[in-house]
């Protein structure tokens, strides 16, 4: 029994670390004006949108630290009853980043407060990483393309090569995109959304889900000096965070249209109009408070389809060949049934005519659903293949966050992406390849992730 407890410890381990980078960290140093550090000042962090508040106290040296602070706007309040008060407003705090506030004090009188409002960058001295952050205006606001994915973004990022989706849609529904970073195999990065990894193993280029932009609190990328907790990266670590519900009810709509209308008819397309391409994605959010300052939900929900006119050029057997007659290929067709198991000896079929007789029955059904040539009597790419391509996706995420007390919170999200592809096969009832460049025929598929995270 002790030494099961013991590998259930030692089990858990690693995911008790790999949590940090759930939270932002927040440290400083408190002084008066000569620079000597002030032990036994009382420091408040408020999360703004929450009403969370964190309570720590400066020790012998005059330092704090608080390292499980959830995103968001912050408010730090430093008090001491010979030092007075003094408050920093507006201070964000990201996942994964530490966030230094110094205050220097002065002696107060009675009831003397200083409030700063804003506060200067200063040079990254807490954390030894090399990372950048998209908050969720970058990604909701700049242009990322038609499919609304935050990978379009790692263009803007140093070391990053330019984006490009991977796979056919079946087989990567979501249409995750792959990058190398300071030239580093893409196969290297690891995407972990609210702490759990989501990346596919047996395609570790791939991210598995996608969420919707306006689901997205922020993303934060680490591209050199990763902390032990972060693993399994060698390019990039990335860690997407999705929305917390607050104190006060947000919610959201959305619709994003991409016609082809607008576009050039392409070279090869033969019809007098534009082949069809629309793309959809409509959907929402709504998040809110289920007890002020203690439990909280957020709740988005977006529906992306796409219609596609798909067309390409096929070689199908005339109805001489399905027939047996190869007379006009100037092509001898020789009888199997004759000569020598060596392949000598051999006998042509007479006017290079295969009879009937020697087809096998499956052979005529399957030649029987095969199209006839629609563009002449040409051998090769003498059938237009045409159709119509589906894609529908729906994603969901719900997260659900409880702050018990200033020293204990936790939260749980769930994502669902079911998705339905159709890309019609070229020769119809036939079979045959693809016309969009998939899976032929149905591709249904769904995607479920899910984390807990507790402090």
């Amino acid at each position: 029994m002790k030494s099961l407890v013991i590998i259930l410890l030692l089990a858990l381990m690693p995911t008790i670390a790999s949590a940090q980078v759930l939270y932002g960290t927040l440290v400083g140093n408190v002084t008066d004006q000569t620079g000597a550090p002030i032990p036994n000042a009382k420091v408040e962090a408020l999360n703004t949108s929450t009403g969370q508040l964190k309570n720590a106290s400066t020790d012998d040296r005059g330092a704090y630290n608080f390292n499980d602070l959830q995103t968001g706007i912050y408010k730090v309040t430093i008090s001491t009853p010979a030092f007075g008060k003094m408050q920093q407003e507006n201070l964000r705090i990201n996942a994964n980043t530490t966030v230094r506030f110094d205050a220097a004090m002065s002696v107060a009188a009675v009831n003397e407060s200083v409030t700063v409002a804003d506060n200067a960058s200063v040079l990254k001295t807490d954390k030894a990483d090399v990372s950048a952050e998209l908050s969720r205006q970058q990604v909701t606001d700049l242009p990322v393309g038609s499919g609304r994915n935050f990978q379009n973004l790692y263009k803007t990022l140093p070391g990053f090569s330019p984006p490009a989706e991977a796979h056919s849609d079946a087989g990567n529904p979501q249409r995750s995109m792959t990058t190398n970073v300071n030239g580093v195999s893409y196969s290297t990065s690891n995407t972990k959304l609210d702490g759990a990894v989501i990346s596919y193993p047996w395609l570790p280029h791939i991210t598995a889900y996608i969420p919707p932009a306006e689901a997205i609190e922020t993303v934060n990328i680490v591209t050199n000096g990763f902390d032990a907790e972060q693993g399994m990266a060698g390019g990039a670590v990335v860690n997407v965070q999705i929305k917390s519900g607050t104190n006060n009810f947000h919610g959201s709509g959305h619709w994003f249209h991409t016609n082809s209308q607008m576009k050039a008819r392409p070279f090869f397309f033969f019809e007098n109009r534009l082949p069809k391409n629309i793309l959809n994605q409509w959907g929402g959010t709504f998040g809110g408070p289920i007890k002020k300052n203690k439990l909280f939900f957020f709740a988005n929900w977006e529906r992306t389809t796409r219609r596609q006119y798909a067309f390409a050029f096929r070689t199908v057997p005339t109805e001489a060949l399905k027939n047996g007659d190869f007379s006009a290929t100037g092509v001898n067709i020789f009888d199997p049934n004759t000569g020598a198991a060596n392949g000598t000896g051999r006998q042509m079929f007479p006017g290079n005519r295969i009879p009937l007789s020697s087809f096998d029955p499956a052979a005529r059904t399957m030649l029987g659903l095969v199209p006839a040539p629609n563009q002449g009597l040409t051998i090769n790419n003498n059938y237009l293949a045409t159709g119509t391509y589906a894609f529908n996706r729906d994603n969901a995420d719900f997260k659900v966050n409880y702050n018990a007390t200033d020293k204990a919170s936790m939260f749980v999200r769930y994502s669902y992406s079911p998705s339905d592809i159709f890309d019609p096969p070229s020769l119809g009832a036939a079979g045959g390849d693809a016309l969009a460049g998939g899976q032929p025929g149905f591709a249904p598929g769904l995607i479920q992730t899910a984390s807990v995270g507790g402090t």
